[in-house]
C-alpha cells in the first residue's frame, strides 16, 4: 500500500469539478426580493422554486458554488429519521410520527422529481439501504424495528439474517441486518451541479465567492453586507447547515456542527470490488459512532465513512484512524491504497429532528442529522412554499426549536460527547 502522504486531501467526488461555470466576479444586485445564503440543497432548491414562482432571487455562497457538505457527503438518500421511531411516537404520539416518516419518505421522491426534470445525470438509484447489526443484540433490534415499520407505518422492509449477510456484504464483521428498499443512492456533487444549472436557467442570480459578513434590519426589509459590498433584500434564506455563523446567531445556538470524514480506496480489481457491496446498497450501522459506507457509481472504488474520535488531529491522522475502520469491515482491503480523504460537516440539533421555519424575517432549514440529501432538498420546497405564502406544511415546524444551553458557536462540550458515546458504544 502506497503511504498515507500520498492521498489526496481532496473530495473524490469533485475531482473533477461537476461545476463548470464561473460564477464569480459578477457585480451584486443592489436589491433583490429574495436573498439566499448558502449554496447546497436547501439554498439551491428554495432559489430555484421561488424564482419559477416569478420571485426575484439573489444567490450568494462565500466560497465555491456547490462545494461545501452538499458535494462531500456520502450521497445517501435515506428514508426514516434519526432518531429510533419508536421514540418519536413515545414522544409526539403515533399521528405526528406517522406524518415525520411520510414526509421522510417524500423528500426521496422530491430529489426523484427534480433529477427527472432536470436531466440531471447523477447516478440516482433506488437500491435500498442496509442496516448492518453490529453486535449481535443489535439484530435483535432491527427484528423489532421491522415489526414497528409494518404494524405502524405499513412500510415493507425485509430482515438479513447473519448466516445470509455474504448476499448483502463481503465482511464477516456484522451480526445480521435490516434492508430498507426505498432509499437511494446518487452522486452528490453531480446532484447539486444539476441543482445549480437548473437554477441558473431559471433565472436565478448566482455569485460565488461573496461572503455575507453582517446583517442589518431597517424599516421591515434587510441590509446585507457582503465581501462585493451591501444588498438589500426584502427576505433572506439562511440555507448554511453546518456552516452556519453567528451571522445568523438565533439559528447558530441551535445547531451543532460535527465533522464527517470519508476516504475512498484506488480502483479495485473487479473480482474484489463487486463481492463487497454486491447489491449496491447504501450501508451504515448500529453504532452510535457508525460507519457508513458504498461503493462508488461506478462500481470500482469502496467509500468508506465514518466520525473521527480524535476530530482534532491533522487529515492524514482521521485519514488513518478511518482506514483502519474500513479494515475492520473489509480486512481484504488491506493491500489497496487509498486515494482521497476528506471532510464535511453535518449538522445536528438538541433533539437530532432537522429545523425549519423563520424567524425575524430569515427563513431558514438546517440540522439535518446525517439526513441531509433528501430531507434538505425537501425543505426547499417547504420554505418555497412558505415564501409564497402557501404556509408550511410539515411536521418538522410544529416543534419548538431549543437552544444549546450555553452554547454561543463554540462546540466546548463535542469533547464530552465523544467520550459519553463512546462508552455507549461499549456497553450496549
Amino acid at each position: 500500500m502506497s503511504s498515507f502522504s500520498e492521498i489526496k486531501e481532496a473530495t473524490y467526488w469533485t475531482d473533477p469539478h461537476p461545476t463548470t461555470k464561473n460564477y464569480s466576479n459578477k457585480p451584486l444586485p443592489p436589491k433583490t426580493d429574495v436573498l439566499v445564503i448558502g449554496s447546497g440543497y436547501t439554498g439551491v432548491v428554495t432559489g430555484l422554486q421561488l424564482k419559477k414562482a416569478g420571485v426575484d432571487v439573489t444567490l450568494i455562497d462565500k466560497g465555491r458554488i456547490g462545494s461545501e457538505a452538499s458535494s462531500k457527503n456520502g450521497g445517501m438518500c435515506l428514508s426514516g429519521l434519526s432518531v429510533a421511531l419508536f421514540k418519536v411516537k413515545k414522544k409526539f404520539g403515533r399521528e405526528k410520527m406517522v406524518r415525520f416518516f411520510q414526509e421522510a419518505l417524500e423528500s426521496i421522491n422530491c430529489v426523484e422529481r427534480l433529477v427527472t426534470e432536470g436531466n440531471i445525470d447523477c447516478h440516482f438509484r433506488r437500491n435500498g439501504f442496509l442496516e448492518a447489526a453490529f453486535k449481535p443484540a443489535h439484530y435483535d433490534g432491527l427484528k423489532e424495528e421491522q415489526q414497528f415499520l409494518a404494524e405502524h407505518l405499513d412500510h415493507t422492509t425485509f430482515l438479513v439474517p447473519p448466516e445470509q449477510m455474504r448476499e448483502e456484504i463481503g465482511s464477516d464483521l456484522y451480526h445480521g441486518g435490516l434492508v430498507e428498499p426505498q432509499s437511494a443512492g446518487l452522486h452528490p456533487a453531480k446532484y447539486i451541479a444539476g441543482l445549480i444549472r437548473m437554477a441558473d436557467e431559471a433565472g436565478v442570480d448566482i455569485h460565488e465567492y461573496v461572503e455575507a459578513r453582517k446583517i442589518e434590519r431597517s424599516s421591515g426589509k434587510f441590509k446585507v453586507y457582503t465581501s462585493r459590498g451591501p444588498i438589500l433584500a426584502e427576505r433572506i434564506v439562511a440555507g448554511t447547515n453546518g456552516y452556519t455563523t453567528n451571522l445568523t446567531p438565533w439559528q447558530m445556538r441551535r445547531v451543532v456542527p460535527v465533522e464527517s470524514f470519508m476516504i475512498a480506496t484506488e480502483e479495485l480489481p473487479p473480482e474484489v470490488a463487486r463481492p463487497l457491496v454486491p447489491k449496491d446498497r447504501m450501508i451504515f450501522d448500529t453504532k452510535r459512532f457508525l460507519f457508513y459506507f458504498r461503493m462508488s457509481p461506478d462500481g470500482k472504488r469502496m467509500l468508506f465513512g465514518g466520525r473521527p474520535q480524535k476530530f482534532w488531529k491533522p487529515t492524514l491522522d482521521r485519514a488513518r484512524e478511518i482506514h483502519s475502520s474500513m479494515l475492520r469491515v473489509y480486512p481484504q482491503l488491506a493491500p489497496y491504497a487509498l486515494e482521497y480523504a476528506w471532510y464535511g460537516k453535518v449538522c445536528f440539533t438538541v433533539d437530532r429532528f432537522p429545523i425549519i421555519g423563520e424567524h425575524e424575517g430569515i427563513y431558514y432549514g438546517m440540522g439535518y442529522c446525517g439526513h441531509g440529501v433528501a430531507t434538505a432538498t425537501y425543505f426547499g420546497f417547504k420554505l418555497a412554499d412558505m415564501m409564497l405564502g402557501k404556509g408550511l406544511d410539515t411536521a418538522f415546524a410544529d416543534k419548538k426549536f431549543t437552544p444549546i444551553p450555553l452554547y454561543w458557536g463554540k462546540p466546548w462540550f463535542l469533547p464530552i460527547a465523544h467520550n459519553y458515546f463512546k462508552l455507549l458504544d461499549v456497553i450496549q
